[in-house]
C-alpha cells in the first residue's frame, strides 16, 4: 500500500494516499466553497451524487440552487462529525492488528476511542517504520484530511 500520515498535536493518522487525497479534496471543498454551486464543482468526482444527492432525496428536498450561499455547517452530517469521512476511524478497517498489539499491548480505551483508532503522535515514526518493514510505502503528508 502507498500510505501517508499526518501528525497532529496528540495523534497521528495513517491512510492510503488515494483516500487521503480524496478526503482532503472534500475538506477543501467544504471550507473554500461559498455557494452550493462552488461546492458541487469543488467536490471530488462522484461525491455529490454519492453523498449529497441521496440526502436531499431521503428528505424529499430539492438541492439548493447553485447561487445559494454555502457554509461548512450546511453539509449534511457535518454537525455531528459524520462528514467529511474521518480517516482516523477508517484506520480500523485496514491497520494491521499486529502493530496495534506491538505498540499498545491489549487494545483498550487508551487505544480506541469509541470507533476511532487513536495512534499517539509520539509513536508516528516507529509506526511508519513498522509499516515500511511490512512492505508498504509510507511518507508524511501535509494534506488536510481531518
Amino acid at each position: 500500500m502507498d500510505i501517508v500520515y499526518r501528525i497532529g498535536p496528540e495523534s497521528v493518522v495513517f491512510a492510503e494516499r488515494w483516500r487521503a487525497e480524496y478526503v482532503a479534496q472534500i475538506c477543501e471543498a467544504l471550507t473554500e466553497s461559498s455557494t452550493w454551486g462552488e461546492l458541487r464543482r469543488n467536490l471530488p468526482d462522484g461525491e455529490w451524487e454519492e453523498y449529497f444527492q441521496p440526502h436531499f432525496e431521503d428528505y424529499d428536498e430539492n438541492p439548493p440552487a447553485d447561487d445559494e450561499p454555502f457554509e461548512y455547517s450546511d453539509a449534511p452530517g457535518s454537525g455531528d462529525g459524520d462528514y467529511p469521512p474521518w480517516l482516523a476511524q477508517e484506520q480500523l478497517d485496514w491497520f494491521p492488528q499486529e502493530l496495534i498489539t506491538k505498540h499498545f499491548g491489549n487494545v483498550g480505551t487508551s487505544v480506541l476511542n469509541g470507533e476511532v483508532l487513536n495512534l499517539p503522535a509520539s509513536k508516528a515514526e516507529q509506526i511508519a517504520d513498522d509499516l515500511q518493514a511490512m512492505g508498504h510505502t509510507v511518507n508524511p503528508t501535509e494534506l488536510q484530511f481531518e
